[in-house]
């Protein structure tokens, strides 16, 4: 899991620092950096959240960083706009995104 170590020291943090983070021991990310041993997938997900990234991204399943953003950390607007493309029906969802393209245009 030589993502781990890049994202960790990308981060400046120790494996100390990232074990704490997530709630595990040192010597378990010195072991998943080493490649000894694999995280759990509920230590996957903490650090996906952790680094905003896919988990794909962690396992090595897709090179793209696939940022992705924690729901906690939306604005209030934010959260209003995915709960109506939530409830609109696929036209309308398709109308949404292009003018949201078309607004994007006029930068």
């Amino acid at each position: 899991m030589n993502r781990i170590k890049n994202l960790r020291l990308e981060n400046e943090m120790s494996q100390r620092a990232l074990a704490a983070k997530i709630g595990c021991s040192q010597k378990s990310v010195d072991y998943w950096e080493k490649g000894l041993s694999e995280p759990t997938s509920g230590f996957i997900c903490a650090l996906a959240d952790h680094f905003a990234c896919s988990t794909d991204y962690l396992l090595g399943r897709e090179d793209d960083f696939g940022v992705v953003r924690i729901e906690g950390q939306l604005t209030e607007e934010e959260r209003k706009l995915l709960a109506a493309y939530g409830v609109l029906c696929e036209p309308l969802r398709r109308e949404l995104l292009n003018y949201a393209e078309y607004l994007l245009s006029k930068k």
